[in-house]
């Protein structure tokens, strides 16, 4: 028990991002996070330093008739306004979200990826 220990208090933040991402997923997806979205799974992609994102979309929101600006606008912001992410942002990491559509099953929705560039604006 102590080397777990030992060695949890010697991982840098992209460990700590996979596992978290990992520990997510595994206790708590698939998810709702409202009527219309549920968060099916968190992995952090250690190519690009990216945390990532996978969600379905139901109901009305699951239709490619939904303003993509707006909504890309309105993740940005979440983003920007996180305190959550604060140690994420400040190690320039980047932030991707998939959302799927539940009617039809693998389709891609939204694809939508924010980088420092687009979070320290």
């Amino acid at each position: 028990m102590a080397g777990v220990l030992f060695s949890a208090c010697h991982e840098n933040l992209e460990e700590r991002a996979a596992r978290e991402c990992r520990e997510y997923t595994q206790k708590h997806c698939p998810v709702p996070i409202s009527d219309i979205v549920v968060n099916d799974s968190m992995v952090y992609e250690s190519a690009n330093k990216t945390v990532r994102y996978y969600y379905t979309l139901r109901g009305a929101a699951d239709t490619t008739a939904l303003n993509i600006t707006n909504v890309r606008n309105e993740m940005l912001n979440g983003i920007k306004n996180s305190a959550q992410l604060k140690t994420y942002k400040e190690a320039g990491f980047s932030f991707r979200y998939t959302y799927f559509s539940t009617k039809h099953h693998g389709k891609k929705l939204f694809d939508f990826t924010f980088t420092p560039k687009d979070y320290n604006k």
